[in-house]
Formats: structure tokens, sequence, C-alpha cells
């Protein structure tokens, strides 16, 4: 992924620049916190911080995908990855910290991930989301994303417990008007 300046979202003064990988320990830490509170992200207590780091690794060596992080006074406190599907689409998955939830940074971060898809004419990006975090899915709705199903019973919790998970995605297909001729009967 090529270097970008970082943008500057208007709420918050929150800063969104692609990761690097002095942010690793940062992130990893902030991914404890989340997965932690065990409710919002597929993520759990005990994930493997090497699989992890090699992943974003991966993205910034260009590989694939691309990893943003929103930054408040130099700490980072959310954090969006784009990782390429089989068909094309890129799957999106973000988190924020629990201090500056409802605060514009899944915005920003989204924003961010939708330029670069549209940069790098990516068709869509999809993402799943557990149907108790309402506040996430209608960031999503809100950012244009539609639900385009429901897996039951898709995810096998540490407390033995089984989660849906809908399915959303956004369409970033290009469309371009064209003078083509008319069509003849």
């Amino acid at each position: 992924m090529e270097r970008q300046s970082p943008r500057v979202s208007p709420s918050g003064g929150i800063k969104i620049r692609p990761a690097q990988a002095g942010d690793f320990d940062e992130l990893l830490a902030l991914f404890d916190a989340v997965a932690a509170e065990r409710r919002w992200i597929g993520t759990e207590p005990g994930f493997d911080r090497t699989k992890y780091r090699a992943g974003w690794q991966a993205i910034i060596d260009g590989k694939g995908g691309a990893h943003f992080v929103a930054c408040s006074q130099n700490k980072i406190v959310g954090t969006l990855s784009l990782y390429p599907t089989a068909n094309g689409a890129h799957d999106l998955g973000m988190l924020v910290s629990r201090e500056r939830r409802g605060r514009g940074v899944g915005t920003a971060l989204l924003q961010a991930a939708l330029a670069w898809a549209r940069e790098h004419d990516i068709p869509k990006l999809t993402l799943g989301v557990f149907p108790h975090n309402a506040s996430a899915i209608g960031l999503y709705e809100k950012m244009g994303f539609v639900t385009v199903g429901r897996l039951e019973r898709n995810r096998v919790r540490q407390t033995g417990d089984v989660w849906d998970v809908i399915v959303m995605e956004k369409d970033i297909t290009h469309f371009r008007e064209t003078s083509a001729p008319p069509m003849s009967k």
C-alpha cells in the first residue's frame, strides 16, 4: 500500500493513517482491551498475536488489502483492516476503543476505507457484525452498507454460547456514463 498522508476527521481531531509496523504493539493492546469485553468483535482473549502481526505485516508489505489506524493525541484509538476475498471484494474488520465509541472514530475509519476502495477499484466491501451490536449496525447502514444475510449459530464463543452473524455489504461499483449507441430492436 502506498503511503498516504493522514486524514483528519472533522470530529474530535481524529487522524486516520495507514498502519505501520511500529504500531503493532499498540494495536495488539487495543485488540486485547476490546477482546476482553467479549461482546463486540469475534476476537476473544488468548488470540494468536503472531498470526495477527503476520497478517498486518502482509498488508504493509503490499500483499493485498489495507490497514488504517485512528489516532487521537498520538494514541491509537481505532483500527480498520480490509482483506481481499476470492471474488474481488474485501472483508472489513473494525474496532474502536471503549472510551472513543460514538465519537466519530468509526465513521472516519469507514470513510478512509471507502476512499481506498474507490481508489483501488474494489467492487464491494463485506463485513460480519453481531446482531446485538446495534450501534455498529446503525453506523454501517448510515455509511450505505445493507444487510444481505444472517449466518445463524455461526460463532462459537469461549463461553460455549453460539452467536449469529449479520452479513452486510456495500457495492463500490463505479458506474460510468457512456455514449453507447442505442440498442437495436
